[in-house]
This record gives C-alpha cells, sequence and structure tokens, in this order.
C-alpha cells in the first residue's frame, strides 16, 4: 500500500472526519447557517449562470469599490458533495477587506471527472473577467483561494490554464490553498475514489505535485495542526516543490484548527 499503510490506515488518514470525532454534520450545518447568515446581510448576486450546465453556478458579493480586488473561493467536499450555496460562510472577512466576493460550484463527481471541474473553475473565473465592468472589480488583482478538494483544483486552476487566464485579462496576485490534496495517488487507494475511479493517467497528470502554479504571483500553503498527518505532510511536501522551483510561496501550520473549521476563521483568507 501507499508509504506503507495498511488500507484501513490509509482510509484513516484520507479521512478528515477522523479527527472530529467521526460527525461532520455539524460543520456541513454551520457551512449552510453561515453561508445565508452572510447572504442575508450583504449585498449579492445570486446564481449567476458562467455556462451552460445547471451546475454552471456563482454568487457574486460585491465590493464598495467599483475597482475592487476579487477573491474567487472553490468549495471543497473531496470532489462529491457540497456547492457554492454552503460555501459562502467567510464573504463578510473577504468584502470587509475591500474585496469582492464570489463563489463558485462545478460539477460534482461521478457526473465530472477532475479534468472537467477544473476547467468549469476556470471557466468561472473567464466568464467573471468578461462581466468586470458590470459586476465592479479589478481582474488583475485577483485572489483564488479553495479549500481540501478545492486547493486541489484551484492549484489546477493556476498550473494548468495560464495561457486562459492570461488572455482573459485574468491576473491571480494570491492563491491561497487550504488543507489541500497535491498527490491523487493515495486517493485511488480509498473509498473517496468510488465516484472518481481515478485512472493511472489522471493521477500523474491532475496531481498538484506535478506541475507549478506559474500564473500566480504568489502561493500560501495552510494546513490545520489537528489535520491528518498525510494532509499534512502532502502541504509540506507541495509548498516545498514549488520552493524549489522558484515560487513565491509561504506554508503554514494553522495552530489549534482541523479540517472542517479552518475555513471559518478570518485569518484564512486575508492576505
Amino acid at each position: 500500500m501507499y508509504r506503507g499503510f495498511t488500507s484501513e490506515e490509509l482510509e484513516k488518514e484520507y479521512s478528515p472526519s477522523s479527527m472530529v470525532g467521526g460527525d461532520i454534520t455539524p460543520y456541513l450545518t454551520a457551512y449552510k447557517t453561515l453561508s445565508a447568515e452572510q447572504r442575508d446581510l450583504l449585498t449579492v448576486r445570486e446564481n449567476l449562470k458562467f455556462g451552460p450546465s445547471e451546475t454552471h453556478l456563482l454568487d457574486f458579493f460585491p465590493a464598495v469599490d467599483a475597482d475592487a480586488p476579487l477573491h474567487v473561493f472553490i468549495h471543497g467536499g473531496y470532489w462529491q458533495a457540497l456547492s457554492h450555496r454552503d460555501s459562502a460562510s467567510m464573504a463578510g472577512f473577504v468584502t470587509q477587506s475591500g474585496s469582492a466576493f464570489a463563489t463558485l460550484n462545478y460539477t460534482l463527481a461521478p457526473d465530472a471527472r477532475l479534468d472537467q471541474m477544473a476547467k468549469e473553475c476556470c471557466d468561472a473565473l473567464v466568464w467573471l473577467a468578461k462581466q468586470r465592468s458590470e459586476l465592479g472589480f479589478d481582474a488583475t488583482r485577483i485572489t483564488l483561494s479553495g479549500h481540501s478538494a478545492g486547493a486541489h483544483l484551484a492549484s489546477l486552476v493556476a498550473s494548468r490554464f495560464e495561457e486562459v487566464l492570461q488572455i482573459a485579462g485574468i491576473e491571480i496576485k494570491n492563491l491561497i490553498l487550504i488543507s489541500g490534496i497535491y498527490d491523487l495517488e493515495p486517493i485511488a487507494e480509498t473509498s473517496v475514489n468510488d465516484p472518481l475511479q481515478l485512472t493511472p493517467s489522471e493521477i500523474e497528470q491532475l496531481s498538484p505535485l506535478a506541475h507549478v502554479p506559474t500564473s500566480a504571483q504568489k502561493v500560501s500553503v495552510l494546513v490545520a495542526e489537528l489535520d491528518t498527518a498525510e494532509f499534512v505532510r502532502q502541504s509540506r511536501e507541495y509548498a516545498e516543490k514549488l520552493r524549489k522551483n522558484g515560487v513565491n510561496v509561504s506554508f503554514e501550520l494553522k495552530q489549534g484548527m482541523h479540517h472542517f473549521d479552518i475555513i471559518l476563521h478570518a485569518e484564512t483568507f486575508l492576505v
């Protein structure tokens, strides 16, 4: 098995719920409740369609300044759960800092493969850039963040779609990767792979460890202190890979936080 783990050990290492007693329902409820509260408190344009599918949706929270930076968030859920509707709890943190905020939806497994999900997130960024004047933000000052599976997708967007982003006039000033997956090989050996059915080619081509996010000016790799040892190791190794490739990267172990509450803290998103 991967790195000498037994099947049972590997399953536990890639089950973040194992660090919070196994029941993540309170956190999923919090995501949904806090996101709804942000929509009630803030100005928001909901369920904007960035593509032809019913899953191609995003919510946009404008900043006071019509030429403000934009922060775009890609949700987690192991590529098979959650949506943009559960993923706006940080909208207030971001808009109060002076940025506009957008939270993206994408097609989940098994209805989409990982490369399609990454392309959909890129398509959302391009659509946003085309609407920059109408929505009111500066596409040359974008922060792209993602949590868990969303960190994986955000990294792929920044590393595999550089030319597409450049043509659209998009500049990623900050890439914030939160408790992410950067090596897909162990995922293929766990139950997470049941809806994904990763192929050897996908594992090789879609693991961020194989790519450098050259379109991002600064990369912040964050991971919760109370994440599993494998999540922490993957984050450390990815940050070190970027450092060795000349990327302006920082690594931070977020003290006292775990996989599910790390995105409920303002400091995680403020750059």
